[in-house]
C-alpha cells in the first residue's frame, strides 16, 4: 500500500512538473531596444505574464496569478474581464518579436510596444463563434519605466503594415501608431464588456449613428416584394452607451460578445490635423444576436494623451458610408 501511494503521488508530481514546463514562456527582443536594464525587466515581465495565462488555461483556472508581474491595474482588470468568457494561451513557448517604441508628437517616449503574439482563443461557451478567429494575436504596451500598461488583441499584420507604409508617405506614422493602438483597445473594450474604458473614450459631445435594417413591402409590375430599408438614429453619447450597457448586462449572465474589427482604413482631415477617420468592417456577435456593417469611427487627438471618438456611424454592409463631407466637427 505505502508503494502504491508512493507511486501515485511521484506520477502526480511527474504531471506538474511537465504541465509547468509547457506552460512556460521565454520571450526576448530580437531589436529595438538596446541591452540593458530596461530590456531585460521587459523581456521578464512578458515572459511571466505569458507563463501565468498559459498556466491558468492549464489549471482551469477562473482567474490568473500576477504575482511577480509589474502590470497595471486596469490592464489585470481588462484581461480578467476577457477571461469570464474566453481563455487563451500562446501558440509558442519560445517567442523573439521586435521592440516598437512609441514617441509622442513632440519626440518624448510614451512607451514602449510588442506586437505577433499568437494566441489559441478557448471559450467557455460552447456557442460562442470562434471559427474564423480561434488564433489571434495580442499587444502588450509598457510604460517608460517597463512596467505593463495594456493588453489588446491586435489587427490583423498585413492590415497594421498597410497603415504603416501609409504613415511613412504623409509622414504621420506616430499618430497612426497611435490609431491603432486606441482602435485595438476599443475593440477589447466591447468584447470585455468594459463600462469605463467606454465612458471615457466618447466625447461627452460626440455624435452618433446607429443603423437599423427593416423590410418594407413594395408593389411592382412582378407582384409584391420585400425591401431591405436602412432607418437610421441620431443619438447622444448617454443615450448610445445606456442601450450598450443594457447589453452588456445582458450578456455578463451567461452570455458572450465577440466583436471583430477588419478592413481599416485610415484617413486624416485635410485642414484639421487632429482629426481622423477609421472606416472599417465591424463583425458584431453576442449570445442573442449578429451583424455585420461597416463602422466609421472619426478620432480627436487634440490631447494626444486623451483622445476621444468625436464620431461613430453605423451602416450595412453594401451602403455608402459617411464622409468628411457628411461629418460636422467642432470648430
Amino acid at each position: 500500500m505505502m508503494r502504491k501511494s508512493l507511486f501515485v503521488l511521484g506520477l502526480a508530481i511527474c504531471c506538474c512538473l511537465t504541465a509547468g514546463a509547457q506552460d512556460e514562456v521565454v520571450f526576448e527582443f530580437s531589436d529595438g531596444i538596446q541591452a540593458g536594464a530596461l530590456k531585460t525587466k521587459m523581456e521578464r515581465q512578458v515572459s511571466r505574464l505569458l507563463t501565468a495565462i498559459n498556466t491558468a488555461e492549464s489549471l482551469g483556472a477562473n482567474a490568473i496569478n500576477y504575482s511577480g508581474i509589474s502590470i497595471d491595474r486596469m490592464a489585470s482588470q481588462g484581461i480578467g474581464m476577457t477571461w469570464n468568457t474566453v481563455h487563451f494561451r500562446t501558440m509558442d513557448n519560445d517567442i523573439v518579436e521586435h521592440c516598437i517604441k512609441l514617441q509622442r508628437s513632440n519626440g518624448s517616449m510614451r512607451g514602449y510596444q510588442v506586437r505577433n503574439i499568437g494566441v489559441e482563443m478557448k471559450p467557455l461557451d460552447n456557442d460562442f463563434d470562434m471559427e474564423k478567429n480561434q488564433y489571434q494575436e495580442v499587444t502588450i504596451n509598457f510604460d517608460p519605466q517597463g512596467n505593463i500598461l495594456d493588453f489588446n488583441f491586435a489587427m490583423e499584420t498585413r492590415q497594421y503594415q498597410i497603415i504603416l507604409r501609409e504613415g511613412v508617405r504623409l509622414g504621420d506614422t506616430d499618430r497612426r501608431m497611435q490609431i491603432i493602438q486606441w482602435c485595438e483597445q476599443f475593440r477589447t473594450a466591447y468584447n470585455q464588456k468594459n463600462k469605463t474604458f467606454m465612458e471615457a473614450i466618447f466625447s461627452d459631445d460626440a455624435l452618433i449613428i446607429t443603423g437599423k435594417v427593416t423590410m418594407e413591402r413594395q408593389k411592382s409590375d412582378f407582384g409584391i416584394s420585400d425591401q431591405k430599408k436602412v432607418e437610421y438614429v441620431e443619438r447622444t453619447k448617454k443615450q448610445y452607451l445606456t442601450n450598450l450597457f443594457r447589453i452588456f448586462d445582458q450578456e455578463s449572465r451567461g452570455g458572450y460578445i465577440n466583436v471583430v474589427f477588419d478592413d481599416y482604413e485610415v484617413k486624416r482631415h485635410g485642414s484639421k490635423p487632429n482629426y481622423y477617420s477609421v472606416t472599417l468592417k465591424q463583425s458584431w456577435n453576442t449570445s442573442r444576436y449578429s451583424d455585420e456593417g461597416m463602422v466609421v469611427l472619426v478620432w480627436d487627438f487634440t490631447d494626444e494623451e486623451r483622445p476621444k471618438i468625436q464620431v461613430r456611424t453605423w451602416q450595412p454592409m453594401g451602403e455608402e458610408v459617411f464622409g468628411w463631407g457628411d461629418i460636422k466637427l467642432p470648430a
